[in-house]
């Protein structure tokens, strides 16, 4: 994640693929001693590391078959994730109402998300600044409940 977002994009996929070889040699999702490691949590942290570094359709594209059902149950923040940095992704290629689409799922996944996540309450008042109402109808709504400001 840290040469994601340093947008050093061979050192990023490099990690990833290592960490995607070990993933892959576990064969499973698994939460021991809260590592939240396994196959789905590395290709979460590819759809980040992919938004970091300004690809939002990279990020879309990867996410797409991604399911994240599968996780133990004590790992609703990491599948709240997937639908936040999508949410950057779709607001990053200005499809506004997919992104407030995103953060509604991720507001039902673990509703705590939104109103503690810095970077949501960033992104949600971003989006109130191009607001079209009729195009992103629930916009105010998590964004009241975030506490996000224009």
């Amino acid at each position: 994640m840290i040469s994601g977002r340093d947008s050093d994009r061979a050192e990023s996929a490099s990690r990833l693929r290592r960490a995607g070889d070990l993933a892959a040699a576990l064969g499973r999702d698994g939460n021991h001693a809260w590592t939240a490691f396994g196959p789905t949590n590395v290709a979460i942290h590819a759809v980040s590391a992919a938004v970091e570094s300004g690809q939002a359709k990279l990020a879309v594209a990867l996410a797409e078959d991604l399911d994240t059902t599968g996780f133990p149950d004590g790992l609703r923040s990491r599948r709240a994730q997937l639908n936040v940095d999508l949410a950057r992704a779709h607001a990053q290629l200005r499809e506004d109402a997919a992104a407030v689409v995103n953060l509604l799922e991720a507001e039902r996944i673990a509703p705590e998300v939104p109103r503690c996540n810095v970077i949501v309450r960033d992104l949600l008042g971003e989006l109130l600044k191009r607001e079209r109402r009729s195009a992103t109808p629930g916009l105010r709504a998590v964004a009241a409940r975030a506490g996000a400001r224009r």
